[in-house]
């Protein structure tokens, strides 16, 4: 969406990466409207970037929403996987919001990504420990 445009578009600015904004509008109860506001997915490896997800029914929807435009793949990458209930069960193979290539998630919450199942599955959990211990250095020294 816009304002996650302005957080995380500077980020990938000097990588020559083609930046694809959606954005999202609220229907009836819990139904979202998700549509491409800038950019073309048509052919692209995409990775959605996000810093949390729930229930991700957002994230499905812009999920599909590329896939329908023509995106050769599409990712994310969610920095806390919070994942209520193991709604992760549906984003993987066979689930009904199972619409991602692979789902990169962090281990800040380690009691939900210990659950996540590595293998023939689409998660891979990112381990936070090195950067951690490495800032901890870096800052006490």
């Amino acid at each position: 969406d816009d304002g996650a445009a302005k957080r995380f578009s500077a980020m990938f600015q000097d990588m020559g990466l083609e930046i694809i904004v959606c954005g999202k509008t609220r229907g009836e109860g819990d139904q979202r409207n998700v549509v491409i506001q800038d950019g073309d997915a048509n052919g692209r490896h995409i990775v959605i970037v996000d810093d949390l997800v729930q229930t991700g029914g957002t994230l499905f929807e812009t999920g599909k929403v590329l896939k329908e435009a023509g995106a050769g793949s599409v990712n994310a990458f969610v920095s806390h996987a919070v994942f209520p209930g193991d709604s992760w069960k549906r984003f993987n193979k066979g689930g009904d919001r199972a619409c991602f290539d692979k789902f990169w998630v962090t281990n800040s919450i380690p009691t939900v990504t210990d659950k996540l199942p590595l293998k023939d599955g689409i998660f891979e959990v990112l381990d936070l420990m090195d950067l951690i211990i490495n800032d901890l250095d870096h800052f006490s020294s």
